[in-house]
């Protein structure tokens, strides 16, 4: 037996451990490649994301709108910039989006600004949102309540491309218009020279392809492959 298991190495004929082998390093050669490229995509999908949202800018032309929503968390320069759109006439009517149960609108009015004729008239506290798909979900009761039509998204230039994405699959039949603020200097042309804008950034961004992975797995494909699209064409997504 022995000299019969030695011809058939000889003949070339004894080769299945072999092949297993190449087979099992071709399968390992393919998940390096890809997983290299995969994080290759992420590392230059994040790059894209931080020039873009640190690029961000408030409308220049004069906005009209049936309403805004601030939304809640990040910089207080967002409820100053949703006080003033309604003091300016530009927008009848704000909606405060995630403020804390126990927080009262006299302490709202000491961050944000703006006449308490204005608070009683014209601006509206949501309470019950505590992150960014709340807020989209309570701005969505709001403008039915309200018959809005058009609304000003008011939230950090970082967060805006999350907002908008809750936004428009809550509210898919209303017209959005971003009202991105810059709350620091550190968010600028060269963030990634800092680290503190580098890791909040790159939170955000973790967080924003979640959201729209969710998207794409509750059925919302379209909404979410045109949020995409417009990222990479460079525009306010």
């Amino acid at each position: 037996m022995a000299w019969l298991r030695r011809q058939t190495r000889e003949r070339g004929l004894h080769r299945p451990s072999g092949t297993v082998v190449r087979s099992s390093t071709l399968i390992s050669r393919l998940i390096f490649v890809m997983s290299l490229l995969g994080g290759l995509s992420l590392m230059i999908g994040f790059i894209r994301f931080g020039d873009h949202v640190v690029s961000l800018k408030p409308p220049k032309a004069p906005i009209r709108a049936d309403g805004a929503a601030a939304l809640t968390g990040g910089s207080d320069q967002r409820l100053i910039a949703g006080v003033k759109l309604v003091e300016s006439k530009a927008v009848p009517r704000l909606l405060i989006s995630g403020v804390n149960r126990i927080t009262t609108a006299k302490e709202v009015r000491a961050v944000a600004g703006g006449a308490e004729e204005t608070y009683a008239c014209c601006i509206d506290m949501g309470r019950r949102a505590t992150d960014t798909i709340g807020n989209a979900e309570e701005a969505a009761i709001w403008v039915q309540v309200h018959q809005i039509k058009t609304l000003v998204v008011i939230t950090d230039a970082y967060h805006m491309p999350r907002s908008l994405f809750e936004m428009r699959r809550a509210i898919p039949d209303v017209v959005l218009i971003p009202y991105p603020v810059q709350t620091t200097r550190e968010f600028n042309g060269d963030w990634w020279k800092n680290e503190r804008p580098t890791r909040a950034l790159a939170l955000e961004y973790g967080k924003y392809l979640v959201s729209i992975g969710r998207g794409l797995l509750e059925g919302d494909t379209e909404i979410a492959l045109k949020q995409v699209g417009l990222f990479h064409k460079g525009k306010t997504p």
